[in-house]
């Protein structure tokens, strides 16, 4: 795909800045997420990468990094720049294997943590890594398991999204924004398809799965979920019901919990 100005903006900064301070240290950067899908959503959407470097870092290529990430924030706090750092080696191993690693998240750099280091990133890379800059990865070069895939998206919903579900009952305000609606209602899609179809998918796409995998009852919340991923601006058919909403996405939440865990990993 054509990558958003925005995108390219951000990544050509960070790789100008990086270069100019670590000569040599980003030999390949690689981005993921709905991006790899051919999705980007502008204001909504985040650039999510992966850095291949040409060693692990000390504290001078750490210093580095955070600054360069730190300038390109300052520069366009959004889109979110987020991902890892790692060496090649780690991509050709399960990401259980992999060190902590350097990590952006949300305009906050972490000198060492796990921040999408999972199957579902692995996959990713494998399988439509958009190129910035090194050689195109495939599955030669990169670690695919599908059952380990499938495990992971399983757990996720027991670990992950069944606290999330909690946290919706206990905040009904929260819940009832069209935020949480596509969060919520796409993000558990997403696991539900793997588990169902043994493939991946991007939020939208698992958003019209859902509208036909499960009782046509659930159409309206995951209409508005698309609705607020994708056309924010246009009404709602919950705009005068907002307690509808956040009931709607906390009850399709924990059902398509329950219908992903019923699969088995």
């Amino acid at each position: 795909m054509r990558l958003p100005p925005d995108v390219t903006d951000i990544t050509e900064h960070f790789l100008s800045l990086i270069d100019e301070s670590a000569p040599g240290l980003v030999t390949g950067l690689y981005l993921r997420g709905s991006l790899g899908f051919g999705e980007y959503f502008e204001g909504r959407s985040d650039v999510d990468f992966t850095a291949v470097l040409s060693a692990r870092p000390g504290t001078s290529q750490l210093d580095a990094l955070a600054a360069a990430h730190e300038a390109v924030h300052e520069k366009r706090p959004l889109p979110h720049f987020d991902g890892f750092h790692l060496v090649g080696a780690d991509l050709r191993e399960p990401p259980d294997r992999c060190p902590d690693l350097p990590c952006m998240f949300e305009g906050a750099f972490r000198q060492a943590g796990r921040l999408d280091v999972n199957p579902v990133s692995w996959h990713e890379l494998a399988s439509q890594g958009i190129t910035i800059r090194g050689p195109r990865l495939t599955a030669a070069e990169v670690w695919t398991d599908s059952a380990a895939l499938r495990a992971y998206s399983h757990g996720n919903l027991t670990s992950y999204w069944a606290a999330v579900v909690e946290q919706l009952r206990r905040r009904p305000t929260e819940a009832a924004t069209p935020e949480a609606a596509a969060w919520c209602v796409l993000g558990v899609s997403r696991l539900h398809h793997v588990l169902a179809t043994g493939s991946m998918t991007s939020k939208s796409a698992a958003g019209r799965y859902a509208l036909t995998a499960f009782k046509p009852r659930w159409q309206p919340i995951v209409r508005e979920a698309l609705r607020a991923r994708e056309r924010p601006h246009e009404s709602s058919v919950y705009d005068h019901d907002r307690g509808g909403r956040g009931r709607d996405t906390t009850a399709f939440t924990a059902m398509v919990i329950k219908a992903g865990l019923a699969l088995g990993a």
